[in-house]
């Protein structure tokens, strides 16, 4: 199913940026900006330097699971995210990541690095969940509760340092970080469970995917921009300031979706779909061009 190039240019003009500092944003969490609400002719662009490698994790070989938060997730989400997934994590969109490998990689910092190769990942499969939170305004601690749960309780995969949970809501439910909220500041962010320290066995890698109404376009964009990023950075880093456990950051803390605002088509035989650009320290720029996916 191709998403509509109309309405992905709308969200690809307002998202790309992770939010500044002077914006009073939260201090842990890079926020995909939502769509009509924030244009990107008002903000400084991200500065056209490379990344640097600070000492975490990266995704050797990214798990993703998709999770419905419940049953009023649209229809279409719910049909075609499997689809765009699969392809996604199997891609040529994955192996230009692949120079954010750690291995032989030195830390800016001197950190001890994770020496880690990223190759292309597995789509695991989706589930739908019957929420134990049934509140229409969640905090992030809200979903970082209930994956926990629902990992306990065998409905999700168990987690590990591979695995992703990349969860989709319907619209008429809100998140709320640190009183900013969906579709009105974010439209996306990923973030874990433990931002203090690499945790192999218990932290859990996510991201929340709002429904904003803003068109498919604009949801497998977020959605695109949030796999890359927590594949080379999986704990984001806290703002301008990206120091252990932070993988791949620039100096000011911008991840390598965040530096870059253009679009290429994803393609798979199950059809295809609008992603971002990625920042690519081979190019001292953005990545270009299409992709192709099974």
């Amino acid at each position: 199913m191709s998403s509509s190039k109309c309405l992905f240019a709308v969200a690809a003009a307002a998202l790309t940026l992770a939010m500044p500092a002077s914006a009073g944003a939260p201090k842990n969490y890079h926020l995909f900006r939502a769509t009509s609400f924030d244009s990107l002719a008002k903000r400084p662009p991200p500065p056209d330097i490379d990344m640097n490698y600070y000492g975490g994790p990266v995704f050797s070989h990214a798990k993703v699971v998709t999770v419905m938060w419940n049953k009023d997730v649209p229809q279409h989400t719910q049909d075609d995210i499997p689809l765009f997934t699969a392809a996604l994590v199997a891609s040529d969109y994955v192996d230009q990541m692949a120079e954010y490998s750690t291995k032989g990689v030195t830390a800016i910092n001197g950190h001890k690095g994770t020496q880690q190769t990223i190759h292309r990942g597995t789509y695991i499969g989706q589930v739908v969940l019957t929420p134990k939170n049934k509140r229409k305004v969640l905090q992030d601690s809200d979903v970082q509760k209930e994956l926990e749960y629902q990992i306990a309780q065998g409905v999700l995969p168990p987690n590990d340092a591979n695995t992703l949970y990349m969860t989709y809501f319907p619209a008429d439910i809100t998140i709320e970080i640190d009183g900013q909220a969906s579709c009105v500041v974010f439209g996306a962010y990923h973030f874990a469970t433990n931002d203090k320290k690499r945790d192999k066995k218990h932290n859990i890698f996510y991201s929340v995917e709002p429904e904003c109404n803003s068109g498919y376009g604009f949801l497998t964009f977020a959605a695109s921009h949030e796999f890359a990023e927590a594949v080379t950075d999986n704990v984001p880093t806290p703002l301008v300031n990206p120091d252990y456990p932070q993988a791949w950051n620039d100096a000011t803390g911008y991840e390598i979706g965040d530096k870059c605002s253009g679009s290429g088509t994803l393609t798979g035989t199950a059809g295809s779909w609008e992603v971002t650009q990625v920042y690519l320290n081979s190019l001292h720029g953005c990545s270009t061009g299409n992709y192709t996916g099974p």
